[in-house]
């Protein structure tokens, strides 16, 4: 299923309009390390409460909308739910600004939250909306800094590592500069002429560099071409500028050859290219030495519904996104809904669910849910790069169904397993900013997600055009007094 508008296509105008930060930052402060003394959790800091039963259908209840920074737990799942943007009008202390009527992060495969999580990046837009972006702090959730005034910022991205967890890497909007920019200090730090321009930012709003941040695609109308943008022996380091030939990738062998979004791997092994209709998507091998891209081909006995497995096609999956999966020795992965449409039906020993993933070495495919009676999945996140393993995904509402409204993250294992987190409770019909959209922080115990609040909401519901982010906060409970420390348990959950 296609995207009905590009994260970002519109946010000029608010953006060029932001010409001013609301205050100089004083000097960053290093607060000493906060000890905290054991809670009741998982092994990777989740709340023990959560529910795991993938087969019971929980109706959603009739439940107001949140106000303001006001912690709620809703009923049937018990999480604590948090609304991080306000009302339109209100003014977005101690930021000099006004939120507006559509204040949410930008989409589910771009991150919002910082390497370290102590910065969370949102849009404000809409009606009397300003600044937009607008950063938040991690911890407090409440505005932080406004937009740099001489940040060219169009299509961006959070760098990913900690050593660089205050910069963001963006292609400008003319699509001839890639930039790492640091938005504390207000100032670039890295710097490259594209030699092609890019036709929309990072691949086409959807892509996103390596899991390490050192690799990143860069798509024009009909070419791709990687920049090494953290060269390590043999070769120079930067500011040697590495950038690989460009592939042409117009003539794919099927009715529509264009771009529909184009990003790395995880690993940074391979690149991965998106074409339009049903979500037809081809793998192509990165060069280590030359960066020069290659139709990385699969198996004839792997299974797609459209293409050759000569030219790297793979099962066609909507909304989806890349990782790497720990439990298959880290091989990489893409995961979506299906859009093969083969729901139930059987491929290759495997019963197609809504929620498939494909291994991008050969193409197997693996049902991470359990088709029966199950609500339509809607999107993917695997944005939670220090928590590998899992998949956030949001449901389409289907009352009766299981996961229906729902959002939850489903295990790459195989064993659909899953964690439910909350239900959504937004009308998004003909509203592409009303989709929820969810995305899980780095360490995954915290997810956004966008909602109107107009539904199963009671007489306490919103308006269809205030379009809020909503935050899931499923890290276990700490004793009285203690601080959790952002970014929190950095190791695989298994």
């Amino acid at each position: 299923m296609k995207r009905l508008l590009r994260s970002g296509l519109i946010v000029l105008p608010a953006l060029l309009a932001t010409d001013v930060r609301s205050q100089p930052r004083p000097p960053r402060t290093v607060s000493a390390p906060v000890v905290t003394a054991p809670a009741p959790s998982t092994p990777d800091g989740f709340s023990p409460g959560l529910k795991t039963d993938p087969t019971t259908v929980l109706a959603e209840p009739e439940t107001p909308k949140p106000a303001y920074l006001a912690r709620v737990s809703p009923a049937p799942f018990g999480v604590p739910i948090m609304r991080i943007t306000n009302d339109p009008g209100l003014p977005t202390t101690p930021v000099r600004g006004t939120w507006g009527t559509d204040a949410r992060h930008v989409y589910s495969k771009q991150q919002p939250w910082n390497a370290d999580e102590t910065l969370i990046s949102i849009e404000n837009r809409g009606a009397s909306g300003s600044p937009t972006p607008l950063i938040l702090d991690g911890v407090t959730y409440r505005p932080k800094y406004a937009p740099c005034p001489n940040y060219k910022l169009w299509d961006y991205r959070w760098h990913p590592s900690r050593a660089h967890a205050h910069e963001q890497i963006n292609v400008d909007q003319s699509g001839t500069e890639l930039m790492w920019y640091d938005v504390e200090a207000c100032r670039k730090t890295r710097s490259w002429s594209l030699p092609i321009t890019a036709d929309y930012g990072i691949g086409s709003g959807e892509g996103n560099p390596s899991n390490d941040g050192r690799f990143v695609l860069i798509a024009g109308t009909t070419q791709i071409y990687v920049v090494d943008m953290d060269p390590k022996p043999p070769f120079a380091a930067y500011p040697n500028h590495r950038i690989g030939p460009a592939l042409d990738v117009s003539n794919c062998g099927l009715p529509s050859c264009k771009i529909d979004w184009a990003g790395m791997s995880a690993s940074g092994k391979y690149a991965v290219v998106s074409l339009p209709g049903e979500d037809n998507l081809r793998v192509f091998d990165v060069d280590p030495v030359t960066l020069a891209l290659s139709p990385h081909a699969m198996p004839a006995s792997s299974f797609r519904c459209h293409g050759t497995p000569a030219a790297g096609y793979l099962y066609s999956l909507g909304h989806a996104d890349v990782a790497v999966n720990p439990f298959d020795d880290n091989e990489d992965v893409i995961v979506g809904q299906d859009e093969c449409h083969l729901i139930g039906q059987t491929r290759g020993g495997t019963v197609i669910s809504h929620v498939m993933m494909a291994r991008l070495r050969d193409g197997r495919i693996t049902a991470l849910t359990d088709p029966s009676n199950e609500a339509y999945a809607h999107h993917i996140s695997m944005r939670s790069i220090d928590r590998p393993g899992w998949a956030y995904v949001d449901y389409f509402q289907e009352d009766g169904k299981r996961f229906s409204d729902e959002v939850v993250a489903v295990k790459l294992d195989g064993s659909k397993a899953v964690q439910r987190f909350a239900h959504k409770h937004s009308v998004f019909d003909k509203c592409y900013r009303c989709e929820s959209h969810p995305a899980p922080s780095p360490d995954g115990r915290r997810i956004l997600f966008a909602s109107n609040w107009a539904e199963h909401c009671g007489a306490g519901c919103g308006s269809t055009t205030d379009i809020k982010d909503y935050l899931i906060d499923a890290r276990a409970p700490l004793p009285h007094g203690a601080r959790d420390v952002p970014g929190g348990r950095r190791h695989a959950s298994r």
